[in-house]
C-alpha cells in the first residue's frame, strides 16, 4: 500500500512538473477549451429556449390562425367568443374579428371593415400609421382609419369629416372623422376602418362577423390540433399554413446555423489542442525516452499524456460551460431584447463535448509519443 501511494504521488508529482514546465502551451490549450466549451453551452442554452423567443419574434408576420363560418359567410358573434373562450389565453397574443361590406362614403363607394382596433394591431403588427395617429379604443364610433391608396383616390386627410351610407338601406348611417391613415402595402390599402359596433349597425348585420384572425404561440402541429378543438359544427378554425409552416422552417434552419456554427468552434479547437499537444510531446521527447528508460510502459506513459489533457480540459471545460451562460444572456439580450434562461442541462453537454473533442485531438499526439524510439534519443540523436 505504501508503495501503491508513493507511485500515486509520484505520478501526480511529475503531471504538476510537466503541466508547469509548458505553462504557456498548456494556457493555449486551456483557452482554446474555455472558448470551444462556452460557445458550446451558450448554444446549448439558446437552443433549448430559441422556440419560445422565436414564436414571440416571428409574430411579425402577423396573425396565423383564421375562424371561418361553415354554412355561410358570416359567424354569430356569440359563436365566435365561445371559439376564443377555447384557445389557452397564456399562447393567444391577439384575435381580431373583421366584418367587412360595401358602402356608399362621400366622393363614391367602398369598402369598409368593422373591426376592433385594440387587437387589429396585434393580429396586424406591421400595420403603419403614415399619418395622424392609431385607435387605440374598440368602442369608439367617432373615429376611424383610412388605407393610403383610399385616401389618396378620396381625397381624404387626417381630420376629414366622411358619410358612410349602407348602399341598400340609406337609413343605415353615420359620421365619421380620420384619425389615421395607415398602410400594410396589401388590400387594407383600399379600405376604410370603423369599429365592428358601428359597421354592424350601417350594413345591418347586428351580432355577426365574416371571419376572424388571432395570432397563437405554437408551431404547425399545434395550430392543427388548436384547430381541432376550436371547430365545431358551426365554425371552422385552422392556423394559416403560409405563416406558420414559414415559422417552422425559419426555426429550423437557425437551429441548423446553430449547430453549423458550435461543430466549426469545436473543430477549431480540436486543431489548436492537438496542435499544441504535439508540440508539448516534442518538447518533452527526452522526458519520455528516460522514463521508458527507467522502466515506465507504453500505457504508463498515455495515461499521464491522458490524465494531464484530461485535468486541462476539465477544468477548462467547467469554466466555459458557466461562462457560456453569461454569452447567451449577451446573445439573448443583443437578439430578442431578454436574457435566456440557464439549462443545466448545458453544463454537463458543453463538458463531455469538450471533452470528447480533446480525446480525439489528443489520440494521435499520444500515439505518437509511444512510438519513440529510446535508443536513439538518449544518444542524442
Amino acid at each position: 500500500m505504501v508503495e501503491n501511494r508513493r507511485g500515486i504521488g509520484f505520478f501526480l508529482k511529475v503531471i504538476f512538473k510537466s503541466l508547469s514546465f509548458s505553462s504557456v502551451r498548456v494556457s493555449i490549450i486551456f483557452i482554446s477549451v474555455v472558448l470551444g466549451s462556452a460557445i458550446t453551452a451558450a448554444f446549448t442554452n439558446i437552443y433549448f429556449d430559441i422556440e419560445f423567443k422565436m414564436n414571440r419574434e416571428l409574430k411579425a408576420y402577423g396573425a396565423n390562425f383564421i375562424m371561418t363560418s361553415k354554412s355561410s359567410s358570416h359567424i354569430l358573434f356569440e359563436d365566435y367568443s365561445s371559439a376564443v373562450s377555447k384557445i389557452d389565453k397564456n399562447s393567444l397574443l391577439g384575435v381580431s374579428p373583421y366584418l367587412y361590406g360595401m358602402a356608399r362614403l362621400s366622393l363614391g363607394n367602398s369598402v369598409i371593415a368593422g373591426v376592433d382596433f385594440a387587437q387589429m394591431k396585434k393580429a396586424k403588427p406591421f400595420l403603419e400609421v403614415r399619418d395622424g395617429s392609431y385607435i387605440n379604443v374598440d368602442f369608439d364610433e367617432r373615429n376611424a382609419l383610412v388605407g393610403i391608396d383610399l385616401a389618396k383616390k378620396m381625397e381624404l386627410k387626417v381630420g376629414s369629416d366622411v358619410d358612410i351610407i349602407n348602399s341598400e338601406n340609406s337609413k343605415n348611417s353615420a359620421k365619421v372623422k380620420i384619425k389615421g391613415i395607415i398602410s400594410t402595402g396589401e388590400a387594407e390599402d383600399n379600405i376604410l376602418f370603423v369599429s365592428l359596433p358601428l359597421a354592424q349597425k350601417i350594413l345591418d348585420k347586428d351580432g355577426y362577423i365574416n371571419f376572424a384572425e388571432a395570432v397563437v404561440l405554437g408551431d404547425f402541429d399545434t395550430l392543427t390540433s388548436l384547430g381541432e378543438t376550436v371547430s365545431d359544427d358551426k365554425l371552422n378554425a385552422k392556423p394559416l399554413a403560409r405563416i406558420s409552416h414559414s415559422e417552422g422552417l425559419i426555426l429550423d434552419k437557425i437551429k441548423l446555423l446553430m449547430a453549423l456554427v458550435a461543430f466549426t468552434v469545436l473543430v477549431i479547437t480540436s486543431m489548436c489542442v492537438n496542435t499544441t499537444l504535439s508540440s508539448i510531446i516534442f518538447s518533452r521527447v527526452k522526458e519520455i525516452a528516460l522514463l521508458r528508460a527507467l522502466g515506465a510502459s507504453r500505457k504508463s506513459i498515455a495515461v499521464l499524456f491522458g490524465v494531464e489533457t484530461f485535468m486541462i480540459t476539465f477544468a477548462a471545460s467547467l469554466i466555459g460551460a458557466f461562462g457560456g451562460f453569461l454569452l447567451s444572456q449577451a446573445l439573448g439580450i443583443a437578439i430578442f431584447g431578454s436574457g435566456i434562461d440557464f439549462r443545466f442541462l448545458s453544463v454537463p453537454i458543453a463538458v463531455l463535448i469538450s471533452l470528447f473533442s480533446a480525446a480525439c485531438a489528443s489520440y494521435y499526439p499520444i500515439k505518437k509519443s509511444l512510438n519513440i524510439k529510446v535508443a536513439d534519443i538518449l544518444r542524442g540523436e
